[in-house]
């Protein structure tokens, strides 16, 4: 019995994974809860003589999601993993992923395969609490109630589909030339034999220049050279002609940044467009987001479009706070900037995963919004003619932005500009008055300081320090 047990779960474990496979075919982005739900549903498949099934109950998961609880909804649907720092917590994402994926395809209520549906698609560009406001809504609790029942109830609707004979697999074809060229160039450039790469990838784009996989194998092979602007053109041909590679888009990007398109025009912009294109191809890579952060730093009116890939980026690697100071960014330059600031304020907390350089652009960022912001608050104040409460607004911002490089100046001159147009308010008011005295004690306030530019200086002293 003991055996027949492991065999079963051997044969689970084998179908869950084969899923994940297949699975993995299509690239589109989706949320761990399904893709471990619908494998784990698989998992069940059976095969017999005359029929076949899947999706039957699975005894385990009842039972601990019983015993144990489900978890919040609102928390589940927006894991960006199935992995956990505790077995127990990770077992229950599992059960609870089968269980959801089954509520929502195997009930009786159709309405909740819609409602699946809609939530992989919303999810494709969306981050996951975004998707399950714009999916469910309100309506959760009510979601969460009948998924409790669902639970709890004594039978469960599985797929039961009798065999069907299996059509005549097609006559095989010969792959074609220039295909057989490139994967052998691709072979040879994985086992070192790079002058072997280069004369199948040569052969290869001989025979159809139309077949990307040729142009590929000889852009992996520059690169491997360190011959950057010749790996980029062989990048862009193979592009050109329909690879569905995520790093030639990468490979691409980088050019813009520093290869030979760095000088073409709009190149900031079609950077980040390569970048988008790599993570279409491949969401799950950290790396591509980090390149997408990057890039939208140079880019002074980024789209709403933008802002929907660093966030998708940020749910799927929510412990990188750099990704975080990149969605900052962008949502600053489009007007959001309460919520930019309470981003990377985030960002820049003592634990934050950055690195010292990532820390001082971050803290850089925020030092120039706050300056932004009081520059705004001082011309009020001053348009009121109320320059104490501008000298207290920088002091203010001062202790806000504190030692960051290349502001303390600013700070600096802000108060001292502030400084001398008050005094030099008091000293014409003085002079319009006939107070020759209070006039003479403003300027020479004035001439004392250090950064009084020469025009001012000469006018000051050609007016005899408040003389007429």
């Amino acid at each position: 019995m003991a055996h027949e047990k492991d065999s079963v779960e051997l044969r689970r474990t084998l179908q869950h994974e084969a899923t994940h496979w297949l699975m993995s075919a299509d690239q589109v982005r989706q949320p761990a809860w399904f893709a471990e739900g619908i494998a784990e549903m698989l998992s069940t498949f059976e095969r017999s003589v005359d029929k076949v099934n899947w999706a039957k109950p699975i005894g385990p998961h009842l039972l601990l999601l019983r015993s144990a609880g489900t978890m919040p909804l609102a928390q589940f649907l927006t894991e960006p993993s199935a992995l956990f720092d505790r077995d127990d917590r990770q077992d229950r994402f599992y059960a609870q992923s089968w269980a959801f994926t089954h509520f929502l395809m195997m009930s009786a209520n159709a309405s909740r395969r819609e409602l699946l549906v809609k939530f992989l698609n919303t999810f494709k560009t969306e981050s996951g609490e975004a998707t399950v406001n714009a999916v469910f809504g309100p309506a959760l609790k009510d979601v969460e109630h009948d998924f409790k029942l669902y639970i709890d109830q004594t039978s469960y609707g599985y797929i039961k589909l009798p065999v069907k004979p299996a059509a005549d697999p097609p006559p095989l074809q010969p792959a074609p030339p220039a295909l057989v060229e490139a994967s052998l160039g691709f072979l040879a450039l994985g086992s070192g034999h790079d002058d072997l790469a280069r004369a199948h990838g040569e052969k290869a784009i001989s025979v159809d220049t139309t077949v990307p996989d040729g142009h590929a194998v000889l852009a992996y092979l520059e690169l491997k050279n360190r011959h950057f602007d010749t790996a980029a053109t062989y990048a862009e041909e193979a592009l050109k002609h329909g690879s569905k590679d995520s790093d030639l888009f990468v490979l691409l990007g980088d050019s813009y940044t520093y290869g030979q398109n760095s000088g073409k025009p709009d190149a900031a912009r079609k950077r980040v467009g390569m970048y988008e294109n790599a993570i279409n191809l491949s969401p799950r890579r950290l790396d591509n987001y980090e390149r997408l952060t990057e890039a939208l730093f140079s880019i002074d009116t980024p789209r709403e479009e933008d802002g929907k890939f660093l966030s998708i980026g940020l749910g799927a690697f929510p412990g990188s706070d750099w990704l975080r100071v990149g969605v900052a960014n962008v949502d600053y330059k489009l007007g959001h900037r309460d919520t930019a600031m309470s981003s990377i304020e985030t960002a820049l907390r003592s634990d934050s995963t950055l690195d010292g350089t990532q820390r001082e652009y971050g803290e850089g960022l925020r030092g120039r919004w706050l300056a932004e912001e009081m520059k705004t608050e001082v011309e009020a104040a001053i348009n009121k003619n109320d320059f104490a409460g501008a000298r207290v607004i920088v002091s203010r911002y001062r202790e806000r932005i504190g030692k960051v490089d290349g502001l303390m100046p600013f700070l600096d001159e802000a108060e001292g500009a502030l400084v001398m147009r008050e005094l030099m308010g008091k000293y014409e008011a003085a002079r319009r008055a006939d107070k020759k005295a209070e006039a003479r004690a403003a300027a020479e306030q004035l001439l004392a300081l250090p950064n009084l530019p020469g025009s001012l200086r000469r006018y000051l002293q050609d007016g005899g320090r408040g003389g007429k």
